[in-house]
């Protein structure tokens, strides 16, 4: 494994960065960056559910909402609490603030929105370091091209009268080099970015229904017991 990778140093990336010079390992070295964020985004997201089918999410979430509307909030709570990713700690938040701080409705509704926000931040993190690379990766290539065009005629005005056209051929070959490198690290970046946000965006309408469904559930519970269980006006003194 060592000997392919040094093998795959030595072959590939080595010429690379003699041909493209400093630009060229710069955008080798933002590329391994953006290719580590990628992964652990992904691990995040299978980790958290979001990539779940349907199905198996309305496994996880119904029998806590008919546990609810049961009014069996132990249950529903220890089976929440054994669930992970941000559609069941919205649950939970949702139990608490209902079953054990008997809050009002409005109450329970601002803090479902705070903990569905936090959980969609931290499912946020790292985007904005795939955006800078992707932003930042074709002006890279671009800066590298100039500096190598520069380089070029510079050559060629040494050369004077006895003009190679292989000399510039040449430098305009390795100039264009840091382009290309350029739109290679950004153009697959841009497009997981916008896929990862897309994603993110669909999870989000589905954590506004999931509260929706647990504020009517919470509602249900209420009804079944006969009471309400927000906190009932204090009596004037």
């Amino acid at each position: 494994m060592l000997g392919a990778l040094v093998q795959t140093y030595n072959e590939v990336i080595a010429p690379l960065i003699l041909k493209g010079g400093p630009i060229v390992a710069v955008l080798l070295l933002v590329s391994v960056v953006a290719v580590a964020v990628i992964i652990i985004k992904i691990v995040q997201f299978y980790m958290a559910g979001i990539y779940a089918s349907t199905r198996t999410r309305a496994r996880t979430i119904e029998p806590v909402l008919d546990l609810v509307r049961a009014g069996d909030f132990t249950s529903a709570q220890n089976l929440v609490a054994a669930q992970k990713g941000p559609l069941a700690r919205l649950m939970e938040a949702g139990l608490i603030a209902s079953w054990r701080d008997h809050r009002r409705d409005t109450e329970i509704e601002e803090e479902l929105g705070r903990v569905g926000g936090n959980q969609l931040v931290a499912m946020q993190s790292y985007f904005r370091w795939l955006e800078v690379i992707g932003n930042i990766a074709p002006l890279l290539g671009l800066l590298g091209t100039v500096m190598g065009m520069i380089t070029a005629f510079q050559q060629l005005e040494v050369a004077g009268s006895k003009v190679d056209p292989s000399i510039l051929a040449g430098g305009i070959w390795e100039a264009l080099l840091t382009t290309e490198v350029g739109l290679i690290v950004a153009i697959p970046v841009v497009t997981i970015l916008n896929l990862l946000e897309n994603r993110l965006d669909q999870y989000r309408q589905e954590m506004r229904d999931v509260s929706a469904r647990m504020m009517h559930a919470l509602h249900s519970a209420e009804k079944r017991a006969g009471v309400n269980m927000a906190p009932k006006p204090q009596a004037a003194q």
